[in-house]
């Protein structure tokens, strides 16, 4: 089976995180997608763990399925190229600062011009166009200005990270579902568009009840810290066993809490005034969880608190590893997991696109590819260049 997006192509200017994760996810749903590369590489490449000369795990994550073409696009020749293959592309992706790409000149008029059908894709931490636009940094200052990164860490603590570049990685997904409508949209009208991502954007879409309180409140109202206990759907979060082991439970509506109680061996709690409906249980938060606590420490490990709550219809889970999932059936089953070959490095698991389609493969074609290691293919196939012609392009510097 092909993959549903089979015959698209795409031209891909991305580096780092946000702009590769989404022609990756582009890839593995089956767009031929051709990674422009300067003489340096895209500097995920250095990064840990090198597996072989510059590739690394981290480049390898978001750019399998792709192929690479090496040009130097401060050279009117190079530049040239990737003119030329504008003119063949359906996407042309970017994540460069504001800007850049227009110094380049190949801002979106010109790039509308050369392919009229093409869609430009233009990743960014505050968008092209804002009050913000000209900001500069990466994935870390979108999660500071969005508001969500105040809501992390405990109670009283500063606020944290979060355990992934989640700036990036809801750029990229939301960049991927935007991209899904330029192209109907293309279908209906025969043009191509402009589609502007705003880590920034991305990221305060993404707030769920804090935003809501707040602008009915005029403010009054603080959503709280989400560390290891919710504070509004409360009781709701991380529970730590005697034995060390740590489980996610959620007791959040009257009916709910009440099993959460008789798990307890307290059903009493359900008719406390200081627990007995939700406004309650959230004002009287630190009291309800300090109890709770003292419970779950009784249980020696997560196995025995699961089968307790589960027993009463409470949603719980031990907390897993990432390393765990590397061998989970369920992963393995639906392809969010497949098997890539990486040449010397041998074949190892990858994440893929996390969607089943039906009448479609969804997953990496290929493993990641070295600095233009197609670049002679891209030319000869996509371009229709001469062996002659490549011969003189790369001894111009143009491409690599």
């Amino acid at each position: 089976m092909s993959g549903p997006y089979e015959g698209l192509k795409v031209l891909d200017f991305t580096h780092v995180i946000a702009g590769p994760f989404c022609t990756r996810l582009l890839a593995d749903l089956g767009a031929e997608v051709i990674k422009v590369e300067s003489s340096s590489g895209d500097i995920m490449r250095e990064l840990p763990i090198e597996y072989e000369q510059g590739m690394s795990t981290a480049f390898a994550q978001y750019n399998c399925g792709k192929r690479s073409i090496g040009l130097n696009l401060k050279s009117p020749e190079g530049l040239a190229l990737a003119k030329e293959l504008v003119g063949w592309a359906d996407i042309v992706s970017e994540n460069f600062s504001p800007g850049a790409m227009d110094r380049l000149g190949m801002d979106w008029d010109e790039i509308h011009r050369l392919n009229p059908r093409t869609v430009l894709l233009s990743l960014s931490l505050f968008g092209r166009e804002g009050p913000y636009s000209k900001i500069s940094g990466h994935g870390a200052t979108a999660e500071a200005y969005s508001g969500l990164m105040s809501l992390t860490g405990q109670e009283g603590g500063p606020p944290s990270h979060f355990g992934t570049p989640l700036a990036d990685m809801s750029a990229g997904v939301h960049a991927l579902a935007a991209l899904g409508a330029a192209l109907y949209q293309r279908e209906r009208t025969g043009e191509g568009s402009l589609v502007d991502i705003s880590s920034f954007d991305c990221l305060f879409t993404m707030i769920d009840q804090a935003v809501g309180q707040a602008e009915f409140t005029g403010g009054a109202r603080e959503y709280g810290r989400y560390g290891v206990k919710h504070p509004q759907t409360v009781p709701a979060g991380v529970l730590a066993t005697g034995g060390g082991e740590y489980v996610t439970f959620s007791g959040v509506g009257d009916a709910a809490f009440a099993k959460l109680a008789d798990a307890m061996d307290q059903p009493e709690l359900a008719q406390d005034p200081r627990f007995a409906h939700i406004e309650s249980r959230i004002e009287n938060r630190l009291e309800l969880y300090a109890l709770i606590d003292k419970w779950g420490a009784t249980f020696p490990d997560a196995a025995s608190i699961i089968q307790t709550l589960a027993d009463r219809g409470v949603p719980c889970a031990r907390i897993r590893s990432v390393a765990e999932n590397l061998d989970d059936p369920h992963l393995l089953f639906r392809g969010t997991l497949q098997p890539v070959d990486f040449g010397k490095a041998g074949s190892h698991l990858v994440q893929s696109a996390p969607y089943w389609i039906s009448g479609s493969r969804i997953g990496p074609s290929s493993g990641p590819p070295h600095a233009g290691e197609h670049t002679d293919v891209v030319l000869q196939e996509l371009l229709g260049k001469s062996p002659e012609d490549i011969a003189a392009i790369r001894s111009s510097g143009a491409a690599f």
